[in-house]
């Protein structure tokens, strides 16, 4: 990754975005995953089925994925989600114990998740400070602070925001973070904006005016990557 000097005006070149789920899936191959924070418990049932839940496309392509997360609609005995996969009600800051039962994974994914924590870096420091995972890949996405769409709507007077999330990044924001839980970056990829589940609570009229505003809003972070919907970042513990 290029080198930081934190000046105002400093340039920061990023890839075009991509689809997040794909980029993400494409790191988790024949690999032992541990999912943190997988049942996505606002959208659990709808997407199960639709090719939209992370866990489900992580299950498609790893080996075994054992998601962690400590929803209280994930029961004791655990939710087997398919062959190859099973949601436990774990804690994702406890996760030498996840690793002395299910065994060290190979890749931890934290989708979607670290927007919602309370502290972002001790979370960081806790995974860095585990001696069962030192060397384990770490993939993880969350949206971005500074995006398009932010911008749109705010022009509107509005805001789009989970009352689950507790703070939202950018690019350098990200990077400081890594820095100062002694984790190595080494990569950091934006995403593109998608407005799936906006659309399947349309109607025929909104479907069509969201999917417009969505490639508005996709041809713009083609332009202007830095202002994508979100980052995909990859590290080593």
């Amino acid at each position: 990754m290029q080198p930081l000097s934190y000046t105002a005006l400093e340039g920061i070149k990023v890839d075009r975005p991509r689809d997040r789920i794909a980029q993400i899936e494409a790191h988790a191959r024949d690999k032992r995953v541990f999912d943190l924070g997988a049942l996505d418990e606002t959208a659990y049932a709808a997407k199960q089925d639709s090719g939209r839940w992370l866990h489900s496309r992580l299950c498609a392509v790893a080996s075994e994925v054992v998601g962690i997360d400590n929803s209280a609609l994930v029961p004791e005995q655990g939710l087997k989600t398919r062959p190859n996969g099973i949601i436990v009600n774990a804690d994702i800051f406890a996760l030498s114990d996840s690793v002395a039962r299910y065994g060290r994974p190979d890749l931890i994914v934290v989708g979607e998740l670290i927007e919602h924590l309370p502290d972002t870096l001790g979370f960081l420091r806790n995974l860095k400070a585990c001696p069962e995972l030192q060397g384990v890949a770490l993939v993880f996405s969350t949206p971005n602070a500074c995006s398009w769409h932010n911008l749109a709507i705010g022009l509107a007077g509005r805001e789009s925001t989970h009352p689950d999330h507790l703070q939202i990044y950018s690019y350098k924001t990200l990077r400081t973070l890594f820095d100062r839980a002694g984790i190595e970056l080494q990569s950091l990829a934006p995403y593109g904006a998608r407005f799936d589940e906006m659309i399947d609570r349309s109607g025929a009229a909104g479907r069509v005016a969201v999917r417009s505003f969505q490639a508005g809003i996709n041809l713009l972070e083609w332009l202007t990557p830095m202002l994508s919907a979100g980052w995909i970042g990859v590290a080593r513990i």
